[in-house]
């Protein structure tokens, strides 16, 4: 199967670039072209995406309040944020508005494909030229590994924390079941309780969790 892919950029030229790079791969299906934020929305209404490329710097709406709006309508959509900012407080800001994928203009084309390739597969990809920001984000992960996040009504268990860090980097609930072993029952009710500990109401909200502590990471 392809994956559907939107484009979304108001600089011709990026677009027809990235259009090219989409096209000339096997894997992915170019779903639609948009330069602004109300159309990209009227072509994920349309569409369904499984993956929307988009430029931080769209005139009239933000490419971050995009991809929230984004989220709200379509949730299983990952995003991949194409910009020229390299500034750490940019890319955090990105990743808790839910993008999964974080690329620098400057980057090769291929930094695209394996950004694309990164979250559909459930994996969040950070430019390799952002090493700062790359290492100190790897080093949460690594500090927070061992241990439950302390939640609003009691720590979470260990199923619950394992099924949540599976969630906040996009994996559905068949995926996690198969993953750590457990029917789609079980995972659906630790997700359930793991949400409602953490008072989450959205995946959105499970994808601004995993990043805040430091859960979603390329490594």
């Amino acid at each position: 199967m392809t994956a559907r892919i939107i484009l979304v950029d108001d600089h011709p030229v990026v677009l027809a670039g990235m259009q090219a790079l989409v096209l000339g791969l096997p894997d992915l299906e170019l779903a639609g072209l948009a330069t602004c934020g109300s159309e990209a929305l009227a072509l994920v209404r349309d569409r369904r995406p499984e993956v929307v490329v988009l430029d931080m710097g769209l005139p009239g709406m933000s490419g971050q309040t995009l991809a929230e709006r984004i989220l709200e309508q379509a949730p299983d959509t990952r995003i991949v944020m194409l910009t020229h900012y390299e500034e750490p407080s940019y890319v955090q800001k990105a990743l808790r508005a839910g993008v999964r994928g974080y690329v620098l203009k400057a980057s090769a084309g291929e930094k695209v494909a394996q950004a694309i390739r990164t979250v559909l597969s459930g994996g969040v990809y950070i430019d390799s030229d952002l090493e700062d920001f790359r290492s100190e984000w790897i080093r949460k992960l690594s500090s927070s590994a061992g241990a439950a996040p302390a939640a609003g009504n009691g720590a979470l268990t260990y199923r619950e924390t394992q099924v949540l860090r599976l969630a906040a980097v996009g994996h559905s609930n068949k995926e996690i079941a198969r993953r750590i072993g457990l029917g789609i029952k079980s995972v659906e009710t630790y997700r359930y309780r793991a949400c409602k500990k953490l008072m989450l109401h959205s995946r959105l909200d499970i994808i601004r969790y995993g990043a805040s502590n430091g859960w979603l990471v390329d490594v």
